[in-house]
């Protein structure tokens, strides 16, 4: 490997490793990423570090100031309903597509990362959760077979499930997430692109309202 592919593999490693932190909650909304910080965190050098936060700035996950250094996008509830009206509108798209496009191995797969998520919830495993869900939903993208979109809608999700983990779900929230992956997964398998579009658009919707309102309670010190 020449010394451009690994300082490429590193900045890769880097970025990784900063998005696991902030799903994680162990980077949050608004803190200042100190560059010597981050390269003793991840032990690599300052010039990994730099690369990783510019091309986590394109994902709008990082704001870089000139004077003030890179820091973690901020989040208010006007971003969290921009990005969910936002994924909602793409997540519409995708799922029809997948639906149109599904083979009975695709249905198959998509139902064991259902059940995931189940296992994940009835553990009371909130990072298995996490990417239980996070796995399913890209994998609708992919049989979806539209990478522009499926890009578009990721980009800085991991600032909204990290808000997630800290504010937590309503008291009916998760059951009602299972029981939207089971009807999603289920008209996706019977090729119903109407009928997974409006599970899609509600499990998007009721996603943010959920969010919003524990984001409410919180600030009134409920």
């Amino acid at each position: 490997m020449n010394e451009m592919m690994r300082h490429e593999t590193m900045t890769a490693r880097v970025e990784r490793a900063i998005r696991r932190d902030i799903v994680a909650g162990l980077i949050a909304p608004g803190e200042r990423l100190r560059v010597a910080e981050l390269s003793s965190r991840y032990g690599v050098s300052h010039i990994p570090v730099r690369e990783a936060l510019r091309q986590l700035e394109g994902d709008r996950l990082v704001v870089i100031d000139p004077h003030k250094g890179a820091i973690l996008r901020g989040v208010t509830p006007k971003f969290v309903r921009d990005m969910h009206d936002t994924r909602a509108a793409l997540e519409v798209l995708l799922v029809r597509n997948a639906a149109e496009r599904i083979s009975p191995a695709g249905a198959d797969e998509l139902d064991r990362l259902a059940a995931a998520y189940e296992q994940a919830a009835a553990s009371g495993n909130a990072p298995a959760m996490v990417e239980a869900n996070l796995t399913l939903h890209r994998r609708i993208a992919v049989l979806a077979d539209n990478p522009v979109a499926a890009d578009i809608m990721d980009q800085g999700w991991e600032l909204v499930v990290s808000i997630r983990q800290r504010y937590g779900f309503g008291p009916s929230r998760i059951a009602a997430i299972i029981e939207q992956h089971r009807r999603l997964v289920g008209a996706i398998r019977s090729g119903d692109a109407g009928l997974a579009s409006s599970v899609a658009l509600e499990h998007c919707l009721d996603a943010r309202d959920d969010l919003l309102a524990r984001m409410e309670e919180a600030a009134n010190g409920a």
